[in-house]
């Protein structure tokens, strides 16, 4: 077993930024494709009302926001490990940008500036811990890789902060969210 995990190919920084704000733009094309009527959902004021006097069953969404997140970081620390992992690492930035992309036009098209403002209270305060668990991935992929105890130390640190990122989403989150909606509503 090498004690090194190089790649040969690499992306730059800046081409991660492209792929992102690429994404971003192709969700924003994504939803101005679409019939308005296909987004009333989540973003309607209806539901945006019933959330803000939800009850919440924080064990359930624990388990189903901690299954998420951590199937998505096992995704890219297994993305990591592989030979085509710059590729593999820009392609989920891709996807992570087509999400924002999409959720940001389908809050604004229906709420506008209101719905910019949900959009951004949804991502506080959990994105300062997701920042780093995932980032460090990144970086390490960016960096094209070396010491395998290194990455492993770099898997573990970010799964800490993962964690810590899931319980902000999980027990914070909902509550900043919900008195945020009653004061717009």
């Amino acid at each position: 077993m090498r004690e090194t995990l190089t790649y040969k190919n690499a992306i730059r920084a800046g081409t991660y930024l492209i792929l992102f704000f690429s994404g971003i733009l192709a969700g924003v094309a994504f939803v101005q494709t679409q019939k308005s009527s296909s987004f009333a959902g989540i973003f309607s004021e209806y539901f945006l009302n019933q959330y803000a006097s939800l009850q919440i069953d924080f064990k359930k969404l624990f388990r189903y926001v901690g299954s998420c997140r951590l199937g998505q970081y096992a995704l890219l620390v297994c993305s990591g490990t592989l030979a085509s992992a710059p590729f593999l690492c820009g392609g989920l930035v891709f996807v992570l940008g087509m999400t924002w992309g999409t959720v940001i036009s389908i809050s604004t098209l229906r709420l506008g500036m209101k719905g910019m403002l949900i959009c951004a209270a949804g991502i506080v305060p959990q994105i300062f811990f997701y920042i780093p668990a995932f980032g460090w991935i990144l970086l390490w992929v960016l960096k094209k890789g070396c010491n395998r105890k290194k990455y492993l130390f770099l898997a573990a640190a970010g799964l800490f902060f993962l964690f810590f990122g899931i319980v902000a989403e999980v027990y914070l989150n909902p509550r900043f969210l919900q008195q945020i909606l009653r004061k717009m509503s």
